[in-house]
């Protein structure tokens, strides 16, 4: 997966309680997921870095993954999504790899 994009191929994951996720707080204005530059590992299939808010940060340890695949059985409101929960340099944060339209965000922000 080169910087910044992914291909669709499915990535291994865990499910994880929607509440962990429900508290979480969305890092743009007016709760808006933000788009993100990611550094993706190739041989860890992992994301190593991303730049936020003008910074560069490194992705110390990868807490959690899901996917979410839902409305494939209709024309429109398909998703397709890879998470990941990393710590990066004191933060919690859910990056969000959307397989459809191939771009990173940050999903929301815990600590």
């Amino acid at each position: 997966m080169p910087s910044g994009g992914a291909t669709s191929e499915d990535r291994p994951g865990t499910r994880s309680t929607g509440a962990a996720r429900a508290r979480a707080g969305r890092p743009g204005p007016g709760g808006q997921a933000v788009p993100v530059a990611v550094t993706w590992d190739e041989r860890q299939r992992r994301p190593v870095a991303f730049v936020w808010r003008r910074r560069r940060y490194r992705v110390e340890r990868v807490l959690e993954t899901w996917v979410l695949e839902t409305g494939w059985w209709k024309d429109e409101g398909h998703v397709s999504r890879s998470y990941w929960r990393v710590r990066a340099e004191g933060r919690v944060v859910d990056l969000r790899y959307d397989r459809i339209a191939r771009t990173w965000a940050i999903e929301r922000e815990l600590a």
